[in-house]
């Protein structure tokens, strides 16, 4: 029985040792190439050459990010507020005041407004007055009414006038072509003057700011004292002062 007991502890030592051996072998790292993936073949690392590992691995710099676009900053054209339009100038500036001692900014302006369009049949500015003449009155004598312009950017050029109807225009032009003469026409828009109270693109009023200072009951007591009167808002850039350069 003894020998069966050494036997055993001899057994055992040698297992351990075994075992031992095992977990301080150092375990072998592995590569799966890409390019021998559909092949689907494992090589080691200490199978591979120095120079072909370097070539496998992948870029150890990292491309930067590409920083966010910023979106344009879109900045809407103000909005001015405008009421209007008045007869005569006190009463605009009975309005300023009114606006004013709410402290809203606000002044009373000749304000350019479309009016209707308009069609003008010509002949194109000639040389000198002399030759506008001339050309006049061979138009005369042929029985066209018309005349010379004096001035404006159709200087020394022949009218032969100015319809609200589209069609009278190209009608006069096709008839005056067919008998000889190079007429044409050109649109003329029509404007005219009106008095208008403009409050301030920064007043609170129009900013959409304390909606207090200008409260409805100010406008339904304007509209009490004047009755003709409205209120509408316009792009400020787009309300041409009389005078005012194009």
């Amino acid at each position: 029985m003894r020998w069966i007991f050494f036997l055993l502890v001899v057994a055992n030592l040698g297992l351990f040792g075994w075992f031992m051996t095992a977990e301080r072998t150092p375990a072998k790292t592995v590569v799966v190439s890409q390019a021998d993936r559909g092949a689907d073949t494992i090589s080691l690392v200490s199978e591979l050459d120095p120079e072909d590992l370097a070539a496998r691995a992948p870029a150890a710099a990292a491309q930067p990010p590409v920083p966010p676009v910023a979106e344009a900053d879109t900045v809407a054209d103000p909005l001015c507020t405008m009421v209007g339009p008045f007869d005569e100038a006190y009463q605009g500036e009975d309005v300023v005041r009114r606006l004013q001692a709410l402290q809203v900014e606000a002044d009373l302006r000749d304000i350019e407004m479309q009016g209707q369009m308009r069609y003008w049949v010509y002949l194109a500015p000639l040389n000198s007055s002399k030759d506008a003449f001339r050309k006049l009155r061979e138009l005369q004598a042929a029985g066209v009414d018309s005349y010379v312009i004096p001035k404006g950017s159709l200087e020394n050029g022949i009218s032969f006038g100015i319809f609200s109807e589209i069609d009278r225009a190209q009608s006069l032009t096709e008839e005056l072509r067919a008998r000889g003469f190079d007429a044409e026409y050109r649109e003329e828009p029509q404007t005219y003057l009106e008095r208008w109270v403009v409050l301030s693109s920064a007043s609170p009023a129009v900013d959409g700011g304390s909606p207090e200072l200008v409260g409805e009951e100010f406008w339904q007591q304007l509209q009490l004292d004047y009755p003709d009167i409205g209120r509408r808002q316009n792009v400020c850039s787009e309300i041409r002062e009389a005078g005012a350069e194009q």
